[in-house]
């Protein structure tokens, strides 16, 4: 097996096609070693919360050009409360085979076995401090020009949401308004997000609001029944996400 040692600033792909899939399977051909630095550049940082430490462990992944996922965690006894949590590197570890659902379709599996991290320990005042940081990956980095379309580092925020429907329910395309959000923004990688994340998260909000609808509608129907029938009783309880 050859090891190519690179430093971050080279880079490994060279694909336009795809959301980085087609570049990825290029690694089941060789695998690449890739250290992030010397020396840590995250060791002893602090975060306020978990998205707090989320945040600055997938800002430094950009940096480097790679994507990051929550990882296990260890909680004090009786509590909900961590006392330690890890943020992985998304081609960390290997799928669950026992939790393999059989698919009509082969999904590439990106995951190269190996684990590269950041570890924060969170103190009794709820301070996450960062306490080990593994440094070292088996995969090729992202190169600029593709890290926008990093899973980790889209979504569809709660402007742009809003921006999309209200030209929807207008009449306008959503391909159209995506159109308009890449020129005002200065290109597709200032959007931060891809098409396919402005129609799943559209597809969600409809389906929101349509749950909420029904419940309205079902709440106003056993009214009505309950004031022209005699004997019709109807009650109904509010959840605490209610």
């Amino acid at each position: 097996m050859d090891l190519a040692i690179m430093d971050d600033s080279e880079s490994l792909f060279e694909s336009n096609s795809g959301i980085l899939n087609t570049s990825m399977l290029e690694l089941n051909k060789e695998v690449s070693l890739f250290v992030e630095g010397l020396e840590s550049m995250l060791m002893m940082k602090e975060a306020k919360n978990e998205d707090e430490a989320y945040d600055l462990y997938n800002e430094y992944a950009f940096s480097k050009g790679f994507g990051i996922r929550v990882g296990k965690g260890r909680k004090r006894q009786n509590s909900e409360l961590y006392t330690m949590k890890r943020f992985l590197c998304s081609c960390e570890g290997v799928k669950d085979e026992k939790r393999k659902r059989t698919r009509s379709y082969a999904r590439l599996d990106t995951r190269t076995g190996f684990t590269a991290f950041v570890q924060f320990s969170i103190g009794k005042d709820g301070v996450w401090t960062v306490v080990n940081h593994n440094m070292i990956h088996y995969h090729a980095m992202v190169p600029l020009n593709k890290r926008h379309l990093i899973r980790s580092q889209r979504k569809v925020s709660k402007e742009a949401l809003y921006f999309m429907s209200t030209l929807k329910a207008s009449g306008v395309k959503v391909s159209d308004t995506l159109r308009v959000l890449r020129k005002e923004v200065g290109g597709s990688p200032m959007v931060g997000f891809t098409a396919s994340d402005a129609y799943n998260a559209l597809s969600r909000a409809k389906a929101n609001k349509l749950e909420g609808q029904d419940c309205h509608k079902l709440i106003k129907y056993f009214a009505q029944r309950n004031s022209g029938e005699e004997g019709f009783y109807y009650d109904f309880e509010l959840s605490e996400e209610e």
